[in-house]
């Protein structure tokens, strides 16, 4: 466990990783696990997060859309099954990457159909000029983009600051590819603030109950203004502070999601097939494939 630390913290706060090899995080998806160099350039320093972000957008996700697309078109002649179907998360991190999705051309945007988790980024999304897809395409998901509000040595996350985490984790464990793009300072050793949890308002006595009887402290979220939080899909958040989290992380969120009136919770689990991104500060960038 020190080694990994040791290299979870070289991962998070690196500014040009040398392309060393990192401690499997995952035992059964250990062959396709290494962490790559994504060069510094002159340009990033000094720069914003948001211009920082752009840049990656540019250099690793339309290159990453643009070799979904190649692959496509050399499986099938049909139009319709050449659509690349990505899945946008929630957050100001997507925000950032629909707009510069939207400086595509309209022929680049022709084969790019997608699926958001929040009327926030649908909105910006149509604002951008990007097609929407409806649910029946979320089985066709080749990549879903997203961010996270921590990330653990182990390379869980905890997502849900904005309310979206059941329709997120439903795409992030439906589709082939994910990307997770987060600031180097959400990168942690341990997880240190509340874990989301979406509760139907009938169980809310029930759950706080249960999450409490597990070592859990939790607190309806309220609105600014006094009026307690309503998800997209109708329900309230329980925001739950763990003084230490015994079990491991998967135990957890098994646990949390079995009790009755739980519609989902903010614990995500390592992922196959995931790409974590690191910012840091002066615009350095690191690669973490699992």
């Amino acid at each position: 466990m020190k080694k990994l630390t040791i290299e979870y913290e070289a991962f998070k706060t690196t500014n040009n990783y040398k392309g060393k090899e990192m401690d499997k995080v995952n035992s059964t998806n250990s062959n396709n696990s290494d962490i790559n160099n994504i060069r510094n350039k002159s340009g990033l320093k000094n720069k914003s997060n948001t211009e920082n972000f752009n840049q990656i957008f540019q250099e690793i996700i339309e290159k990453k859309i643009r070799t979904i697309e190649n692959s496509k078109k050399l499986n099938t002649n049909r139009k319709e099954e050449q659509l690349v179907v990505i899945g946008l998360g929630s957050g100001s991190t997507v925000s950032l990457l629909v707009q510069r999705l939207a400086t595509l051309q309209e022929e680049e945007k022709e084969i790019l159909g997608f699926i958001p988790t929040s009327y926030q980024i649908k909105i910006i999304g149509e604002r951008s000029g990007l097609r929407f897809l409806d649910e029946s395409k979320i089985v066709d998901l080749d990549l879903v983009v997203d961010g996270a509000d921590q990330i653990d040595e182990k390379f869980n996350m905890i997502k849900g600051g904005g309310g979206a985490l059941l329709k997120e984790k439903i795409l992030i464990q439906s589709s082939k590819e994910k990307i997770i793009l987060a600031d180097s300072k959400k990168y942690v050793p341990a997880f240190n603030m509340p874990i989301p949890v979406e509760v139907h308002p009938f169980a809310r006595f029930a759950v706080s109950r249960k999450l409490e009887d597990i070592g859990g402290n939790p607190r309806i979220r309220f609105l600014n203004k006094g009026y307690p939080y309503i998800t997209e899909n109708g329900n309230i958040i329980l925001d739950t502070e763990f003084d230490k989290i015994k079990d491991e992380i998967s135990i957890l969120e098994s646990k949390i999601k079995n009790m009755a009136g739980v519609i989902e919770v903010g614990l995500f689990s390592s992922t196959k097939n995931t790409t974590y991104y690191s910012i840091s500060e002066n615009g350095g960038f690191s690669k973490k494939i699992c």
